[in-house]
């Protein structure tokens, strides 16, 4: 049986919907004897009240939806964590959006603030999607974190991840690299496009030649990694190092090369991107850049609470520091 609604409730009363709304949020409004009879029925056909939709008087919620991609990747956790803590501190909850790798399930999220069943969201994605072009031209609150996304000027916090792929590869060819290969997603998306883009840009500084033979595209995950390493392998084309454009491939990378009986760093350096929990107790550990993920979700926030309040941001598209962290997959240390 389903639970009755508020007309279900105003039907067995006798009275109107707009009753019960007054006896539930403005009970002093409303005649003790109409408040004593709503209050039995609410009683009698247990009906419990949508504190969602009450809130919608006030047009706030005091919650708000964070867009992950994918919960299971631990990069993500470090966001969550400095969105949650600010979040606390302002007396607002967080609800959390696993889009699962399922990009579809998005729709589902954002009509959820269309029908202001929440005041804002920050999405974590990677790309800028119709559906979200949508919420910026009706003007909803919503913040992107990973990525800054200059032509639709949306409050954002990310690092260059362009500057950051290119100290990762400079790094390298001090090291002596010259024949770097690069493992990227498909499709090739933000902010991936950008370290594509760091790759190419380092090479082309030092006078390296692009060979789009050495740049493979997959899925953004261990098992992706691994299947583009297995990939260029079997091309046989010369290759010292690889530059992964996230830490979760460099280590599938890294299952492929020891399945080929290739040893990291000796026979091939590797490096990846984004620092995730992982990366530091891998054998070996992985060269890395380094997100201040924590304050990246703390400053997400931040702008999120200046939009819900009408209240000017200060710097909108804000880049914060990275990190080139130096460990044993690059080969430094031999």
């Amino acid at each position: 049986m389903n639970a009755p609604t508020i007309k279900d409730v105003a039907n067995a009363a006798g009275v109107s919907v707009a009753t019960i709304s007054r006896v539930l949020s403005n009970p002093d409004l409303v005649k003790p004897a109409t408040k004593e009879h709503v209050l039995r029925i609410i009683k009698e056909m247990n009906y419990q009240p949508n504190v969602l939709a009450r809130q919608l008087r006030t047009q706030t919620t005091r919650a708000v939806i964070v867009i992950v991609p994918n919960i299971e990747n631990s990069f993500f956790h470090g966001i969550l964590s400095g969105i949650g803590t600010e979040a606390e501190r302002q007396g607002y909850q967080m609800l959390i959006a696993d889009l699962k790798s399922q990009p579809s399930l998005e729709k589902h999220y954002i009509e959820a603030i269309k029908q202001r069943q929440v005041d804002g969201i920050i999405s974590l994605s990677a790309n800028m999607t119709q559906k979200l072009e949508t919420l910026i031209t009706e003007k909803y609150p919503l913040v992107m974190v990973v990525q800054c996304v200059p032509n639709y000027k949306i409050p954002s916090v990310s690092i260059d991840n362009m500057a950051a792929s290119k100290a990762l590869m400079t790094h390298l060819i001090r090291l002596g690299h010259r024949e770097i290969a690069h493992l990227t997603v498909s499709p090739l998306q933000m902010p991936y496009q950008d370290r594509l883009n760091g790759y190419i840009s380092a090479l082309e500084e030092h006078k390296i030649p692009v060979d789009n033979e050495l740049i493979s595209y997959g899925e953004p995950a261990i098992k992706g990694g691994y299947d583009q390493m297995w990939t260029l392998l079997a091309k046989q084309k010369k290759f010292t190092a690889v530059f992964a454009a996230g830490d979760t491939m460099a280590i599938g990378a890294m299952k492929a090369l020891k399945d080929q009986g290739l040893r990291v760093p000796e026979d091939c350096a590797v490096v990846g991107f984004d620092d995730i929990d992982l990366s530091s107790v891998w054998e070996p550990a992985i060269t890395t850049i380094r997100q201040p993920k924590e304050m990246m979700g703390r400053i997400a926030f931040q702008k999120l609470l200046a939009l819900m309040q009408n209240e000017p941001i200060a710097v909108s598209q804000e880049y914060l520091p990275y990190e080139l962290v130096i460990r044993e997959s690059c080969g430094y240390f031999l």
